[in-house]
């Protein structure tokens, strides 16, 4: 009796399982069909500027910068900038200023980042 329930049950299962394939086939054709693949959307690049073109913008960027940080206790301090990264370098009196000019100049529109390369000097 044990047998022919056994091989009852496994009879059921392949029919189950036999069932479950062929509903599963026909989702793995139409996600294998070419009509109905997604396509990732091609790459498309903005136009590099040329060098003339970004010296320029840098220079102009730069430029942008040194307006924001013109003050007399700040006179020490010189800007450049390449693609929207700005280097600061030169002397201040104390960490704050240090700070104060980092921030002053990352606010700046186009700026992208601040490589604060000023030094603390008291007396400068």
């Amino acid at each position: 009796m044990k047998r022919s329930t056994s091989l009852a049950a496994i009879a059921a299962l392949s029919l189950h399982l036999a069932a479950c394939d062929s509903q599963t086939e026909p989702m793995q054709q139409a996600a294998s069909s070419p009509e109905n693949s997604v396509q990732p959307a091609p790459q498309v690049e903005a136009p590099k500027p040329s060098a003339q073109q970004q010296l320029s913008a840098d220079m102009a960027l730069s430029s942008k910068v040194k307006e924001v940080l013109l003050e007399p206790a700040r006179s020490h301090v010189e800007v450049a900038a390449a693609d929207g990264v700005v280097t600061l370098y030169g002397t201040v009196e104390g960490p704050a200023d240090k700070e104060r000019i980092a921030l002053l100049a990352m606010n700046v529109e186009g700026v992208r980042s601040v490589v604060n390369n000023l030094v603390v000097v008291r007396g400068s």
